[in-house]
């Protein structure tokens, strides 16, 4: 049985490693990688690591209107790689599978019963750290969100699924067969219901799949102060026009738990994470985005605008849980807008 996962990325070669070695260490057989545009070595890092023969690079440029992830998906649609796999998880690099009980990808892919696992966030936050340091990401950042915490947002979720079974891949879930509703699990194994496998745009587990959870991916959305301005410079893959400020910050910069778990896998990373750095030029290429973005940093933090956001920052502290009315109350007024 394979295993794939696939992403699109422009300019992320200082977590590009780790990201891979984690995902290969928890039991993924193939990883494909999407490029584009980029400017900070991401590229040329991809080609090196592509001596490993489970990695693949396609790179593409994006042209025309359509969001640049959308191209990305339409173009991995087509691969051998996801055509071939049995099990596929498109994903983005601050994102990493957390496994809870099963010990590798392999214990939670059943053979059959199922088409899909809906995987949802854990949000983390900055833990307060304005700079880069060293060490791997799930090692710097380990305040998270609770698990329960009454924010919709907060409980997105990604797919796993079976591509023989969907139309083809998408951003948080696949798009199904005109006529067809696949059969899709929750993290904690449990199905879930109809309302949710039938609809292509339920992207949000908020309320549901209340069992323990076996598996789910932790969200590095911000990182550092530093690193959270390097993306903002970048934007957005799949929504090129917004731009990502203040309100990104505090709706993702949740460090209200010491949250763990995937320590336990962190050994088998690093691991692969020094295999793959030791492969032809990967090292060197790595250090090249690292200049890059040191550069960057550098560079705006002798900008006033970007100085003032930056205090900004600061001054939101860490972000606080909404109560279970308050998001009731939220969720009431997005139906009650959504009909008008």
């Amino acid at each position: 049985m394979t295993r794939l996962g696939f992403t699109c990325l422009k300019d992320d070669g200082p977590f590009l490693v780790e990201w891979l070695a984690h995902h290969l260490a928890s039991g993924f057989d193939k990883m494909l990688v999407l490029t584009h545009d980029c400017t900070d070595g991401s590229d040329a890092l991809m080609q090196s690591l592509t001596a490993d023969p489970r990695i693949e690079h396609v790179p593409f440029q994006w042209t025309g209107d359509k969001a640049v992830q959308w191209q990305a998906l339409d173009l991995a649609a087509k691969h051998p790689s996801y055509r071939r796999a049995d099990w596929a998880l498109f994903f983005d690099v601050d994102e990493f599978l957390c496994l809870d009980g099963p010990t590798s990808l392999a214990d939670l892919t059943p053979v059959e019963g199922c088409d899909a696992i809906a995987l949802p966030w854990r949000f983390f936050g900055s833990s307060g750290r304005r700079e880069p340091a060293e060490g791997l990401t799930p090692e710097r950042f380990t305040r998270a969100a609770q698990e329960d915490i009454h924010f919709p947002l907060a409980h997105l979720c990604k797919t796993l699924h079976r591509p023989a079974s969907f139309q083809k891949p998408g951003v948080h879930r696949p798009r199904a067969r005109k006529g067809q509703v696949p059969r899709w699990k929750g993290p904690d194994g449990s199905d879930l219901p109809p309302a949710f496998s039938s609809s292509p745009h339920a992207i949000s587990l908020y309320g549901l799949a209340r069992g323990k959870r076996l598996a789910w991916l932790n969200h590095y959305s911000l990182r550092s102060e530093q690193e959270f301005m390097v993306k903002r410079a970048r934007g957005l893959p799949n929504h090129m026009a917004r731009e990502i400020g203040m309100t990104y910050w505090v709706e993702r910069n949740w460090n209200s738990v010491e949250e763990r778990t995937i320590a336990r896998m962190l050994p088998a990373t690093r691991a692969e994470y020094e295999r793959l750095m030791a492969l032809p030029g990967v090292a060197e290429a790595h250090q090249a985005c690292l200049s890059v973005q040191r550069e960057m940093i550098a560079t705006m933090e002798t900008n006033i605008e970007n100085v003032r956001f930056a205090f900004r920052l600061r001054l939101a502290g860490d972000s606080c849980a909404p109560s279970a009315g308050h998001a009731e109350r939220l969720l009431r007024a997005a139906r009650i807008a959504g009909t008008n």
